[in-house]
């Protein structure tokens, strides 16, 4: 059976990131001194978005690949080049919260840092820090315009 799919546009895209904008800025004490850190790819566009709505312009990107080709998920592997640091002043941004998997490697690796998702799934078992959209089903598969 075919899963159920949510078709997501740009406009819904910048609306879900404007909310995490807000929900950032009302978290972070310092926004001058703010990082934040693009899961690559599908933070990329919402880390971009969210940047210039908070004037942030330190901005790095952490590769990680937790789908294969056939969008299977694999175990997570980090590909990044770049040396991040952690900091109650760290938001990684990412587009779903699917299994979790993510938010545990990220919390392991930089436990200090904070996690925005713009979308969770119900069957999240561990969840980000900060959420623009919850309750997304389990079974949804969620289609960006990037896609």
């Amino acid at each position: 059976m075919e899963p159920e799919k949510l078709y997501l546009n740009f406009d819904e895209i910048k609306h879900l990131s404007d909310i995490l904008a807000q929900r950032i800025a009302a978290d972070c004490a310092d926004l001058s001194q703010a990082t934040l850190v693009a899961v690559s790819r599908g933070g990329l566009i919402p880390a971009q978005l969210i940047a210039y709505k908070l004037n942030i312009r330190d901005i790095r990107v952490m590769k990680l690949i937790s789908y294969d080709e056939d969008n299977v998920r694999q175990e997570i592997k980090d590909i990044s080049t770049d040396r991040l640091f952690d900091g109650a002043d760290v938001y990684f941004i990412d587009d779903l919260a699917d299994s979790g998997a993510t938010v545990r490697y990220i919390r392991k690796k930089f436990p200090t840092a904070r996690l925005c998702c713009l979308l969770e799934k119900t069957c999240c078992q561990k969840h980000p820090d900060i959420i623009a959209r919850e309750g997304i089903k389990e079974d949804t598969w969620v289609v960006f315009p990037w896609d």
